[in-house]
């Protein structure tokens, strides 16, 4: 699906894509001028508030909340012409730790805040802001509770993401919470609506179709925004803080040549794969560093959309192995969907060439709809399985030469990974790459898929500190400027942690600035 980017291709489009954002001035994280300057009296207002907040996703109205529980005059500015923005795209479930909750629906009786921290520490290889990340873990089981107790959630259900080998098992438990009518992909938006309502019922208002373009400085401050709302644009004075809440760079090809390599090749080499809304462009992202705010780099959500290898803990991932051009190994398999998928990006940007998932007779996905006579879930079963083959989606063959031949990988290094997965599935050695599911003999005949991400977004954005204020490079606030969510960057690292973490994150950062603005 798309084509082919090549890594030469890759390089060059990267380059022209940071030249051409500098000239434009999108990328000066040296630049303090940007946004419009003045001094008090020479700045017309047209309307006035507290707080103002750019973007009506999960990050947004939990912001406008918080911010009118301390007592500011709130509204949220949202571009599309309804709420939710991507939020409303995922399945709403969140992680927590040593919750009421996960106490009463799962078999971890013991969990803290202070394990989750440390396990989301550990998948970040590193580049967490590790008092970000430890807020967050410390401050989601009142999230929890707050939407429970103020907006209505009725939470019904926790179960787990997969595992990640290197880090201790010690570490994992069941922590994705699941509210009703939640955990299923469209559903983000019954916290998205809980949470408006209730912020409304504070005092928020709200305008869609309103598209937050530009931010005002007035005595070295952010005072306030510009607008642009049915064909006119506006100033909007913002007497304690302007949230950005304007998600990420998800559909904006021009920053991802820039800012994150990972969602630049999947919005060019697999065109049409990123489920995010239209209006996810980086525009709080291109307003902060406009004004000399930092950019804290991170990876994608990505997965395989078609199996749905790896999403969670509750359902084995079947017997299958990926290979490179090589025809070699080089991820372990059954670990959570988005670090097999940050390895898939890597081997296919270092070979030029796409990658596969090789199964048998005896391979499919874990959550298809359509079953085998023995009972097994398949994602090509039965008719499915010859017409995915007919249409192309999938190559099959009798033997693993003949399977290399016509997807073009090295057929001695085929039959190598082939043969060293019988003998070790045969005889229950240990896998080499950690994996713990599917370790069962593959059966001819044989097929390939080749993989192929679907995308719910690009991680990374403006660095903040524990309040949510917006950093520059050199460490400095910028006065009176707030980002959160994937607006900003710090608490989620090179690949994803598992799910519930993105939208957890919109929750607790979100109130955090909030709460910092009104108090400001």
């Amino acid at each position: 699906m798309g084509s082919n980017l090549s890594r030469r291709e890759f390089l060059k489009g990267s380059a022209a894509g940071a030249a051409a954002l500098a000239a434009a001035g999108l990328l000066s994280a040296c630049t303090s001028n940007g946004g419009e300057q003045g001094k008090p009296e020479n700045v017309k207002w047209d309307r006035e508030y507290d707080v103002v907040v750019a973007g009506a996703g999960g990050t947004g109205v939990c912001a406008a909340a918080a911010a009118c529980e301390g007592g500011a005059k709130t509204i949220i500015f949202e571009k599309a012409g309804i709420v939710g923005g991507t939020t409303n795209l995922s399945g709403g479930v969140m992680q927590a730790a040593g919750t009421d909750v996960q106490k009463a629906h799962s078999k971890f009786q013991d969990d803290t805040p202070e394990k989750h921290a440390a396990e989301w520490l550990a998948e970040g290889e590193g580049m967490l802001d590790e008092d970000l990340v430890k807020d967050l873990a410390n401050g989601a089981p009142d999230c929890i509770k707050w939407l429970a107790d103020s907006c209505g959630i009725e939470w019904v259900n926790v179960y787990g993401h997969c595992h990640v080998p290197y880090v201790d098992d010690s570490l994992m438990a069941d922590r994705i919470h699941v509210y009703k009518d939640g955990g299923a992909s469209g559903s983000g938006g019954i916290y998205v609506q809980a949470v408006l309502k209730y912020a409304q019922g504070k005092g928020a208002e709200l305008e869609t179709e309103t598209e937050v373009t530009d931010l005002i400085m007035v005595d070295g401050r952010v005072a306030g925004v510009e607008i642009t709302q049915k064909g006119q644009t506006y100033k909007v004075k913002a007497n304690k803080g302007v949230i950005l809440a304007t998600a990420g760079i998800d559909n904006n090809i021009q920053m991802a040549k820039e800012l994150n390599p990972q969602q630049y090749w999947v919005n060019t080499a697999y065109p049409g794969t990123c489920l995010c809304v239209k209006t996810d462009t980086g525009d709080g992202i291109r307003m902060g560093m406009k004004l000399g705010a930092a950019f804290v780099t991170g990876g994608t959500i990505d997965f395989c959309g078609k199996t749905g290898a790896a999403t969670d803990n509750r359902t084995p991932i079947f017997p299958e192995f990926i290979v490179n051009k090589a025809g070699a190994r080089f991820v372990c398999e059954d670990a959570t969907y988005a670090f097999h998928y940050r390895a898939i990006f890597q081997q296919e940007m270092a070979t030029g060439s796409p990658t596969y998932m090789i199964f048998g007779s005896n391979g499919g996905s874990v959550d298809a709809k359509v079953n085998s006579t023995d009972g097994t879930s398949y994602a090509w079963a039965g008719d499915a399985l010859q017409a995915a083959v007919d249409s192309g989606e999938l190559v099959k063959a009798d033997t693993m030469e003949e399977l290399a031949a016509k997807i073009g990988v090295d057929p001695r290094g085929l039959s190598r990974t082939f043969a060293a997965w019988q003998e070790d599935t045969e005889n229950g050695n240990p896998d080499p790459f950690g994996r713990i599911e599917g370790l069962a003999p593959l059966t001819a005949p044989f097929y390939a898929y080749r993989n192929t991400p679907f995308n719910l977004g690009a991680l990374g954005g403006l660095k903040i500190n524990r309040k949510c204020e917006v950093l520059t490079v050199e460490g400095e606030v910028i006065p009176g400027l707030y980002a959160a969510g994937l607006n900003a960057g710090g608490w989620v690292g090179p690949y994803y942690p598992g799910s519930g973490t993105a939208v957890m994150g919109t929750c607790y950062f979100g109130r955090v600035a909030g709460a910092a603005a009104a108090a400001n």
